[in-house]
């Protein structure tokens, strides 16, 4: 375990780096510079122990002699997971309070060049690197019994220093929808104050997608299918052809650690704990929250805070958190001999999470070098379920050579999700003890619905594949489906073997006022006191997109909830 800090200040224990310049120097002196500068990557965060004139030795010894210390301190808030959520929470209650803030990670550092560097995000990823929770679903009997992923980022940024930086921000009806269905005060205009308080510290650009002569090929022949061209799908309207707006700015990603927290490193107020994992909750008898248990270095110990924990550990996380606590189904709790803190059936349910069915055809020749960039052109269309949103968002993205099983690389992809999946799954324990991976079973194309939908989906991918535009990049006949896929029958099998989890699953702590909800409008667990969650779990519905920009949002908007200020 690492007690980030210099009196409270969250810096990596790393070697020195090289000498600081004058200016670097002094760059202490401004917060906002350092913000920009570490930011674009023009200065690391282990370069600031230097900035501070301490030795890396120094501060590691500090560290470990205040791990004691650190566990029995009281914060007033403590924060499980550095994730997308936990640190815009954890950004909001330092800007808006004279709160103390205990960060706890499980992983480390992010502060790494295969992070940092966003043309790495598929080393940074993958299962064995040491950065994600490796997670896998049961085997989906619609998709030919295949596990599908679902790891998530284990390190400081959460799934956002892994994942491909895709930024939409969902279109104004899914927040109308979530109040719709009970999350009072969750609707687009009360929303939007946190949206936009984003759109400071992250930047998101089109910059490295439009650029690539293969990309504005994709975009001219999905006008020439009908598409209207859109110069911002986050902005009026979400509908029609786009170059994909992505979370990275010359090339070094803009994670939610480094793009909220880089200003409160040298805050006394932040003490940030890594390689520290959750292994429960602790209540006393009238349900109120007592501490959190943590395994670091060996060893077990609690830490507690003097007003509010809250739980930022992402769709899969949290309920397994819950569930080890004592909080969820009763029936699943007592079979497991865990003793029952809180009767909540509806954690862990709720799962769903966008399916996408690919298309794709090899180029005649490779990319060049200049095209760093995968996801390059973003496609919304048809009428959704929810009035006023799309049906389908469509993902247009480059392979380079290699690709990934089950699609070869060298080849530009189509892939097209349902953004209303009807499935819906489950997060259950299989063990209590908290080193045994949960139950993840997301149910893909359960429902009737969802098949059909999906089907018109990949459709529309193929068309797209195969527009008039698009052929003299292609290579005629080395494609998936290939053209043996005519009929119904075979449309359904390669839907079937060509579709995938896109990393975007939600629901399992559903936020409402019903029985079956988690948490009410204010992010409070029922049945608890003392405990709130923010992260993508709590949404009782997914949003029109990829779901890292909400997930943000609702770290934001729980912090001003917490202080009262929503």
């Amino acid at each position: 375990m690492t007690i980030h800090g210099i009196g409270g200040v969250a810096v990596p224990l790393q070697p020195e780096g090289t000498p600081m310049s004058s200016k670097d120097q002094n760059t202490w002196r401004d917060p906002d510079e350092i913000a920009r500068r570490v930011r674009d990557g023009s200065l690391t965060r282990r370069n600031l122990l230097t900035l501070f004139g301490v030795s890396a030795a120094s501060v590691a010894l500090a560290s470990t002699m205040g791990t004691a210390a650190a566990a029995t301190r009281r914060h007033d808030y403590v924060i499980v997971g550095a994730g997308s959520a936990g640190c815009t929470l954890a950004a909001r209650l330092l800007a808006d309070s004279g709160a103390s803030v205990l960060l706890i990670e499980a992983g480390g550092t992010n502060d790494l060049p295969v992070v940092r560097d966003f043309t790495k995000s598929a080393m940074a990823a993958a299962p064995n690197s040491g950065l994600v929770w490796p997670y896998e679903s049961m085997p989906q009997r619609e998709l030919l019994n295949v596990r599908q992923s679902f790891v998530c980022g284990k390190l400081e940024g959460g799934s956002s220093s892994v994942n491909g930086m895709v930024w939409v921000l969902g279109n104004p009806a899914d927040y109308d929808r979530w109040a719709a269905q009970g999350a009072t005060g969750w609707d687009y205009a009360s929303v939007r104050p946190s949206l936009e308080a984003l759109s400071g510290p992250i930047k998101p650009s089109d910059e490295l997608t439009r650029r690539n002569l293969l990309s504005q090929a994709t975009v001219n022949a999905a006008v020439d299918l009908g598409y209207t061209f859109n110069p911002d799908y986050n902005g009026a309207t979400q509908f029609g052809v786009s170059y994909t707006q992505l979370n990275v700015v010359d090339r070094i990603r803009q994670d939610a650690f480094t793009s909220f927290l880089v200003p409160y490193l040298t805050d006394p107020r932040l003490t940030i704990m890594t390689g520290a994992e959750v292994a429960r909750l602790t209540f006393d008898r009238r349900n109120a929250i007592d501490g959190v248990v943590i395994n670091a270095g060996g060893r077990q110990f609690t830490v507690r805070a003097e007003r509010e924990v809250i739980l930022s550990t992402g769709t899969v996380n949290t309920p397994r958190l819950l569930q080890l606590s004592g909080i969820g189904a009763a029936r699943d709790l007592e079979r497991l001999g865990i003793p029952v803190v809180a009767d909540l059936s509806g954690v862990g349910a709720n799962l769903h999470d966008h399916l996408i069915s690919v298309a794709l055809r090899r180029l005649r020749t490779p990319e060049p070098a200049t095209h760093i960039t995968s996801m390059d052109v973003s496609v919304f269309t048809g009428r959704g379920r929810v009035p006023g949103t799309p049906r389908y968002q469509g993902q247009i993205y480059y392979l380079a050579e290699g690709g990934y099983p089950p699609f070869f690389g060298n080849s530009q992809a189509v892939g097209v999700m349902n953004l209303r999946p009807t499935s819906r799954g489950y997060v259950k324990l299989r063990s209590a003890d908290p080193a045994v991976p949960p139950i993840i079973q997301p149910n893909f194309l359960r429902t009737k619905e969802d098949l059909e939908t999906q089907l018109d989906g990949y459709r529309l991918a193929i068309e797209l594949i195969n527009a008039k535009g698009l052929r003299d990049w292609m290579i005629d006949d080395d494609a998936i489906p290939g053209p043996e896929v005519n009929t119904r029958k075979e449309l359904i099998q390669a839907v079937r073997t060509y579709s995938q989890a896109d990393f975007h699953a939600v629901g399992t702590c559903r936020m409402g006022t019903d029985r079956h909800a988690v948490v009410d409008p204010q992010l409070r667990v029922h049945g608890v006191s003392g405990l709130r969650l923010a992260s993508a779990a709590i949404m009782p519905s997914i949003t029109s997109g990829n779901t890292n920009a909400p997930s943000m949002m609702i770290g934001d908007r729980c912090g001003r909830l917490v202080l009262g200020n929503a």
